[in-house]
């Protein structure tokens, strides 16, 4: 398929235009930019613009009729659509200003969820409607086996199952605020990898919490830079993401998880775990914090947060923490109704809904399974070719679970942001939206601070071909 240049449609199903009439405007677009043309004279046949498009044959041929009818294309039996001179001549005296292409964005990682999920999700929440009508007291108990649930869920994870200590959120950020707002103060000193999760900087800033960026290596969170750190600004808090981190897609070694722990323990600093994409795991699960914590008789308060956004959908928000370990039953009862008064509690119809998918073998059997080996594939395809698509001062980070990676380039330099503002500028003019890793640092960061320019490439929004067309397209930009 004649697939350079790179361009992706967007569609508007509750638009008055007909779906045909919106592919053929876009194609008027992509015409003028010179893609889906062979040899810069023919459209693509029928059936490869159906794949490129995701419309109907049907679809595809009303299209391409309909630019024939605006004298666009000339229909030749037997061979395919042909520019005619007109659109030849509007190519080369009228070509429209690159912000007219559409965006294909990777500004989000969210994957999209399968077509059986979905199925299922709604035959699971036709079913849980009942909970409406029920007693308070029914509902209890549904709240109560819901928990053992998702204790369940966290088992496979590789946490402790121990219900009365799991917490159900709205959202895992609403566990995290719960945390923020409800167990530090004010007065605390919370220590963050250098590369965040932005909302969580933000919620913690809210908050008054002073927070440190601590520099992260291949294995994880520096101890060294952590000692160096408390020297000046002790810290009370440590906000970590052992596995597959967000966002740079590493996961913390063994070694370097028992190192963060035993200087925890020294220094009396307790921990917030977080497990971005804790189900996404390629080959087997990494070993929690928590898990290892427990194992190894570490004295250590761990609070384990889980978020299931990216496992069921993006619009199914649940998040998950699990308290730690040595919290008395008094505590754990204090910090339930604490939850409850905060409003942070998801609906027991979503909770319902939730437990019955979780509660299916299916789900983890199967699903999720079909899950992981789909995006580790994305990412063995872009981890096979960076070699070829990227410059030798560029560097892709392996990952072994999760949704992105991580490129950086260059050298370290305090002009990181503007590099990265430069390479993101480039690829929007081609129709790519990234996120650059300057959104993922503290917002107050010192102006003089060295790094190396990023950007984060997530796995999920597209299709392998497309992934493999935009790294390319990236190397390209890293060596103008």
């Amino acid at each position: 398929m004649a697939d350079r240049p790179f361009f992706s449609f967007h569609f508007h199903k509750q638009s008055h235009t007909p779906i045909y009439v919106q592919l053929a405007e876009q194609l008027q677009t992509a015409i003028l930019r010179g893609a889906f043309l062979v040899d810069g004279q023919q459209l693509i046949s029928l059936r490869e613009m159906k794949t490129a498009s995701g419309c109907s044959l049907e679809t595809v041929k009303k299209a391409y009729d309909y630019l024939a009818a605006e004298g666009w294309l000339e229909a030749v039996h037997g061979k395919g659509y042909y520019l005619t001179v007109h659109a030849k001549e509007a190519r080369m005296d009228n070509r429209l200003p690159l912000t007219d292409i559409p965006i294909a964005s990777l500004s989000d990682s969210s994957p999209r969820p399968g077509e059986e999920l979905v199925k299922r999700l709604r035959s699971a929440f036709y079913e849980s409607l009942t909970v409406l009508d029920e007693p308070s007291a029914q509902k209890k108990i549904r709240r109560t086996k819901a928990d053992k649930v998702f204790a369940d869920h966290l088992t496979r994870r590789g946490l402790p199952h121990a219900p009365e200590r799991v917490m159900l959120f709205n959202r895992s950020t609403s566990g995290f605020a719960f945390l923020a707002q409800r167990v530090m103060t004010p007065r605390d000193v919370v220590y963050v990898e250098e590369y965040s999760y932005p909302v969580f900087l933000r919620l913690l800033s809210q908050c008054g919490v002073t927070v440190r960026p601590i520099r992260v290596d291949e294995e994880g969170i520096s101890i060294e830079a952590l000692e160096a750190e408390q020297e000046h600004y002790p810290a009370n808090w440590i906000l970590a993401n052992p596995h597959y981190h967000f966002p740079t897609g590493i996961s913390y070694s063994r070694n370097r998880k028992e190192e963060l722990l035993d200087w925890a323990v020294r220094h009396n600093v307790r921990i917030v775990e977080n497990d971005h994409y804790g189900d996404l795991w390629f080959q087997r699960p990494s070993l929690t914090l928590y898990q290892l914590a427990l194992q190894e008789h570490r004295s250590v308060q761990i609070y384990y947060l889980h978020s299931l956004s990216k496992t069921l959908a993006r619009d199914l928000q649940l998040g998950v923490l699990m308290l730690p370990s040595d919290l008395s039953a008094d505590e754990l009862e204090r910090n339930r109704q604490l939850v409850a008064m905060t409003g942070a509690e998801p609906s027991l119809l979503v909770v319902d809904a939730a437990v019955r998918l979780l509660d299916d073998s299916w789900f983890s059997d199967v699903y999720l399974a079909d899950r992981r080996a789909l995006f580790q594939s994305r990412f063995q395809l872009l981890w096979n070719e960076k070699h070829h698509a990227l410059p030798a001062h560029a560097r892709m980070y392996p990952i072994i679970g999760g949704l992105n990676t991580w490129i950086e380039w260059g050298n370290p330099t305090a002009n990181a942001n503007a590099q990265e503002d430069r390479i993101l500028a480039i690829l929007r003019e081609e129709g790519l939206e990234l996120t650059p890793g300057q959104a993922f640092r503290v917002p107050d960061e010192p102006a003089h601070t060295e790094r190396r320019p990023a950007v984060r490439f997530p796995l999920a929004p597209m299709d392998e071909r497309e992934l493999k067309h935009w790294l390319y397209r990236l190397g390209a930009a890293l060596i103008r």
